[in-house]
């Protein structure tokens, strides 16, 4: 049976210490492509900012900025916009607060301020920003941020849930969150490219590190957590595999493969 394998990036196909994707997992993933399976990112990232690891790994689909925007080869799926006018609120009750906030938008960043809040978490991740007060104003936004210390979480969460029900919030660094539209995160995405091969759940195979791949982990057929992973993933997924600098794709996918051989035997 054919099968489609999601991959997050950062931290599970590209070593931050490096900056580059292993050799090993590149190496896998070639495999399963000459096997006949179907190769599909899934990430956080926007579609500018995934660019240069799309066009090393060359996916057939990929569900970006954690589900709000789907390619097939480089055309697009689908998309879901950020409600405009509650983002506006958001941010103003946000900026009143005196925290900071920011989108991802089409060719990088823009944010509120440059700050160690901010700016350590976009470098973490290799993002370009610009600050500007006005650049949210007209145009469309598939991804916000948030930027406050996740101490802050039990008590900022729960209110902004209430008070702005259009949209999801799901922490990524220390002092980042992703504002996403309310329902939509990478698993969402991987249904809408289930959808379009006409492939079951079961099918589907994903790697992932960080807290915004809990949803595609515990829903796809096999979801499997690198050992670098965070440990509330780990907790969730059905495998948990080697950290990235120890080959975990390439190794996991060398059991698989044994597996899937021993049972056609």
């Amino acid at each position: 049976m054919t099968k489609i394998f999601f991959f997050d990036i950062d931290n599970t196909l590209l070593d931050h210490r490096t900056n580059r994707i292993t050799e090993s997992a590149l190496h896998a993933i070639e495999t399963l492509k000459q096997a006949g399976h179907v190769i599909a990112v899934a990430t956080g990232r926007s579609h500018h900012h995934a660019q240069e690891y799309l066009d090393v790994i060359k996916p057939a689909y990929a569900v970006l900025q954690n589900g709000a925007y789907i390619l097939r080869e480089n055309k697009v799926l689908d998309k879901t916009l950020l409600a405009h006018q509650p983002l506006m609120r958001l941010f103003a009750d946000v900026h009143a607060r005196g925290y900071y906030y920011g989108i991802n938008g089409v060719t990088g960043g823009h944010v509120s301020a440059r700050v160690d809040e901010v700016m350590i978490p976009m470098d973490s991740v290799d993002i370009n920003v610009n600050v500007d007060m006005d650049f949210y104003q007209n145009t469309e936004i598939l991804q916000g941020w948030l930027f406050f210390d996740e101490h802050l979480d039990e008590t900022l969460i729960p209110q902004f849930i209430v008070d702005y029900p259009e949209f999801d919030f799901v922490r990524w660094h220390q002092t980042a969150l992703d504002i996403l539209p309310k329902g939509v995160n990478k698993l969402t995405g991987c249904q809408k490219v289930l959808n379009d091969l006409g492939f079951g759940m079961a099918q589907a195979y994903a790697f992932g590190d960080g807290l915004n791949d809990i949803e595609m982990l515990q829903g796809v057929g096999t979801g499997i957590a690198m050992g670098n992973a965070h440990p509330r993933l780990k907790e969730v997924a059905d495998r948990v595999t080697d950290a990235i600098h120890l080959d975990g794709i390439a190794n996991m996918l060398k059991v698989l493969q044994e597996e899937w051989q021993s049972a056609s035997v």
